[in-house]
């Protein structure tokens, strides 16, 4: 019988994998990684915008219960390696994408390097106290938000990290849960200084991200803002 994943034994005790998220050595042009897909609102205007309200995702580490804006100001993004990850992640749950014209990619990157704690190799997760369905298994979101607290508040690969690198669920693709550090994220901008910042509804694009969620058995449909329930 697997063994299922318990709670965290507080504090956890020092160990774990760093992996770094580090900035392009060089121009990349528009390369898709890496990339956040997005609905845009008053409260997410772009694809850097971190998220204080919570926890409703995976690795949230908000501490209000229920969810509601964090009184600590403690604020998440999730991005991940490449349009066909970032869209799994958001509408793999609904096997449906229903893209509104406000559904949109940003490509972003760090600032400057930034620390993760790794829960993608062998053994990482392991490391920690925990088994590697905290980041791929199917685990009720309480579990996984517990572990996210508890790696947040007892850091136990050191001051430094700033998030998690996981395999996802749904695109079996990189992915970082990246915590309180806003002004370390940006979105790419492309050799004019525009924002690499897409609408989902844009022909090519649009085109591109059928085949991609066709391939894992998601449905993408175009719907106006009208019958968008995330618009009202």
């Amino acid at each position: 019988m697997v063994k299922s994943l318990s709670s965290p034994q507080r504090p956890l005790s020092a160990g774990g994998v760093l992996w770094q998220w580090i900035p392009p050595s060089s121009d990349p042009g528009e390369s898709w990684q890496w990339c956040r897909v997005y609905h845009r609102s008053s409260h997410t205007p772009d694809g850097a915008t971190f998220r204080s309200f919570g926890p409703v995702s995976r690795f949230d580490h908000h501490t209000p219960n229920p969810p509601a804006l964090d009184p600590d100001g403690r604020a998440v993004l999730y991005v991940a390696d490449n349009l066909a990850t970032a869209a799994s992640e958001v509408f793999g749950e609904a096997g449906v994408a229903q893209i509104c014209p406000n559904y949109r990619v940003s490509i972003v990157e760090p600032a400057t390097s930034l620390d993760m704690l790794d829960l993608a190799g062998p053994g990482s997760a392991m490391a920690i106290g925990a088994l590697p369905a905290l980041a791929q298994g199917a685990e009720p979101r309480a579990s996984t938000q517990e572990w996210a607290r508890a790696i947040f508040e007892d850091r136990p690969a050191g001051d430094s990290v700033s998030g998690i690198h996981y395999r996802t669920a749904y695109g079996d693709g990189d992915a970082l849960a990246l915590w309180d550090c806003s002004s370390s994220v940006k979105i790419r901008r492309d050799a004019a200084g525009n924002n690499l910042d897409h609408r989902l509804q844009h022909p090519s694009l649009l085109r591109r991200l059928q085949v991609e969620m066709w391939r894992r058995r998601i449905q993408v449909d175009t719907i106006p803002e009208s019958a968008c329930a995330s618009c009202h």
